[in-house]
């Protein structure tokens, strides 16, 4: 591999038939370009060499909702909050020219899984592990490095 050698473009409209060829050879992965490979919210790089598309990078502007309520609130009230929380920041978010919402739920609450499909979102990344990697600066600790941190104190008390 020779990084020299890759030379990095934007997208451009006669791209769409060769990207459409490498995006439906993935069929298990489900690969979506629901808005397609530019507009609004939308790029597309592609990484090329002696003239060939080596392959492409689709990013949409997204949101993601990150929803925490009181464990001991109704289940109709929750409801009603997510729904109406995440109305209102989609609204915001969509003013902004962002594309997409995702919200990522522990797969083991069924139930909350059907109520967010209630709400107009649908699986999107079967069969696939969604990886996250923050473009700024985190402002506050991760929860999971905080439980690590403290069971790996309490494992040497």
């Amino acid at each position: 591999m020779s990084l020299s050698k890759i030379s990095l473009r934007p997208y451009t409209p006669k791209d769409a038939e060769q990207l459409e060829l490498f995006r439906t050879g993935y069929y298990e992965a489900d690969v979506e370009v629901p808005f397609g490979y530019a507009g609004q919210g939308i790029e597309t790089a592609i990484a090329e060499q002696d003239g060939k598309i080596i392959g492409a990078v689709t990013a949409s502007a997204g949101v993601t909702f990150d929803f925490i309520h009181d464990s001991a609130a109704a289940g109709a009230d929750i409801f009603a909050a997510v729904f109406m929380l995440e109305r209102a920041l989609a609204l915001v978010a969509q003013k902004a020219g962002i594309a997409t919402a995702y919200v990522a739920i522990p797969s083991h609450l069924k139930n909350y899984i059907d109520m967010v499909k209630k709400c107009g979102y649908a699986e999107e990344f079967q069969n696939c592990v969604v990886l996250r990697r923050p473009l700024r600066q985190e402002t506050v600790a991760r929860l999971s490095d905080v439980r690590d941190a403290d069971a790996k104190q309490t494992t040497v008390e």
